[in-house]
């Protein structure tokens, strides 16, 4: 047993805003790292060689999305940082499919700690503790790395997340690491790069295999804790103790460009190497093609051409490296599967902003132009919105009860006549408690309208008449990469709901007036 893997055992945010601060003598150089374990160091993006002018223009772009915020870095120095309303500073984001970025970043960390020998290491054999299915000689081929690069070959369908697709029945399954593992080959490892949630889940599943931790402790302690994250989120272990590699974190954006800035410094973190440098020189290069013109390597995306890698997830996640131009920069957002935001076209942006490697003279008439961005986009404003109808006054303040549905929701009552309109509905969520509340307020007037902060964290939630007897009610957990949409259609007594939600869920419910 491993020196390391003893050891183990024995021990087993509220406006938009752009910072622009006092000017610095120089442009920070590579000679001189600053690092932001403490808290990220500010400056005016002038001062770092970049025009206020062309930043502004990419506030606007980016708030005309559904994102959430945009944070922009260069030489360890924060140039620029939108929080788009009802969104705001400090609240950690839900980062999807940036997760397995960072169970790659671990499986680095695990061969620089001795851990594993290596990414050549088969992945049979590190779980021969399992009765495994299916196995074949291609099976035993599979390594470590065709785990990163999504190239395992394991027949797998991950396109909808339908019930009947492999995500989600691994999701279903009593060992899902070992559901994983038993799937059937399709392709010779190596062969064919196929997006799998599976080979994320089964690098943390072999995480807590080696170091008798799951992948959430390990990070604390091996890769937060030396970075200065602190307010972070991973969901619950498994069955087996296992923590999901293929989504479940939330970071606050400025942790998450700790992470794309630890790459940036070749995983150098002040007098550490975090994680190999020869780790981050695969992730650029990506060797691996992939889909719509990116490559793939180490579970994070690229463009080699374009001299950039990220990690990216569902929902307009995105934390993008660009080396040649010593910046990092984040977004989050809500948006639905059919809409993206150009990694291209956020590229170029950013590149048309950098105009010297030098500190530029200060430039008023184009931080002037980014204020004026900054304030189109703190907050949003009220709209014009018609007079509300009859409808309106004759359901507020009614109790709905509703009969079995998938959501579970028991009851529905709108105050929409008060000075501060607000909603409440119940659960059966099947606990000692069976009965579980949720209210807040709700925007009539165009914006959203956030209540104070819940157990489940902070709700905004907008409505509007679509017409005389129909209200759509858009309703978001801040920090949560979904929207959900109500439409609820009144009929006399009655009440028809279709639900729908970014994640592609969709269901109705029907409901009555209580007695």
């Amino acid at each position: 047993m491993r020196l390391s893997k003893l050891v183990a055992q024995a021990m087993s945010p509220i406006v938009l805003f752009l910072i622009v601060c006092a000017p610095e003598s120089n442009a920070q150089g590579a000679s001189e790292t600053a690092w932001p374990t403490k808290g990220w160091r500010t400056s005016a993006p002038e001062q770092q060689g970049l025009d206020s002018a062309e930043l502004a223009k990419l506030v606007d772009a980016v708030g005309a999305r559904r994102q959430d915020s945009l944070l922009l870095i260069r030489h360890g120095r924060i140039v620029a940082e939108a929080y788009y309303a009802p969104f705001e500073a400090g609240i950690r984001h839900d980062l999807r499919s940036v997760t397995k970025s960072v169970i790659g970043t671990l499986t680095a960390i695990e061969i620089q700690d001795g851990f594993l020998d290596g990414v050549d290491d088969r992945v049979v054999d590190l779980f021969s503790d399992k009765q495994i299915a299916n196995v074949d000689d291609l099976k035993k081929e599979m390594t470590v790395q065709n785990l990163l690069d999504m190239t395992s070959g394991l027949q797998w369908k991950e396109e909808n997340y339908t019930s009947d697709e492999s995500i989600m029945r691994m999701y279903q399954a009593p060992d899902r690491a070992s559901f994983v593992l038993d799937q059937p080959m399709s392709d010779p490892p190596g062969a064919k790069f196929y997006y799998n949630g599976g080979n994320p889940y089964l690098l943390s599943a072999l995480l807590t295999k080696e170091t008798f931790k799951s992948a959430y402790d390990f990070a604390k302690y091996q890769l937060f804790q030396p970075l200065g994250i602190s307010n972070v989120r991973w969901g619950r272990v498994d069955a087996q103790g296992v923590t999901d590699g293929e989504s479940g974190l939330f970071l606050e954006p400025r942790d998450m460009a700790k992470i794309g800035y630890l790459y940036l410094r070749h995983g150098l973190w002040e007098d550490k190497q975090i994680i190999p440098s020869w780790w981050v020189d695969r992730v650029q290069e990506g060797k691996v093609e992939a889909s719509y013109g990116f490559h793939y390597a180490n579970l994070w995306w690229s463009l080699p051409k374009r001299r950039a890698y990220m990690a990216r997830g569902r929902h307009s996640q995105l934390i993008l490296v660009l080396p040649d131009l010593d910046i990092v920069a984040v977004m989050t957002g809500v948006m639905w599967d059919d809409e993206y935001y150009s990694v291209g076209k956020l590229i170029d942006a950013i590149s048309r902003s950098v105009k010297s490697d030098q500190a530029l003279p200060p430039n008023p008439e184009a931080e002037t132009a980014l204020a004026a961005s900054i304030s189109r986009a703190v907050t949003e404003p009220p709209r014009l919105m018609p007079e509300p109808p009859e409808t309106a006054r004759a359901i507020s303040g009614r109790t709905y009860e509703f009969s079995g549905n998938v959501l579970r929701v028991k009851t529905l009552i709108l105050r929409l006549l008060e000075p501060r309109p607000s909603w409440e509905y119940t659960i059966d969520n099947g606990k000692e408690q069976p009965i579980a509340r949720f209210a807040g307020l709700i925007g009539l007037d165009g914006a959203f309208r956030k209540s104070p902060l819940a157990s489940y964290g902070i709700d905004a939630v907008k409505g509007r008449w679509i017409d005389d007897d129909t209200l759509e009610v858009e309703r978001r957990i801040l920090g949560h990469g979904e929207t959900q949409i109500w439409v609820l259609r009144f009929d006399g007594k009655k009440i028809d709901v279709r639900f729908e939600d970014t994640d592609g869920f969709k269901t109705e419910l029907h409901g009555e007036e209580a007695d």
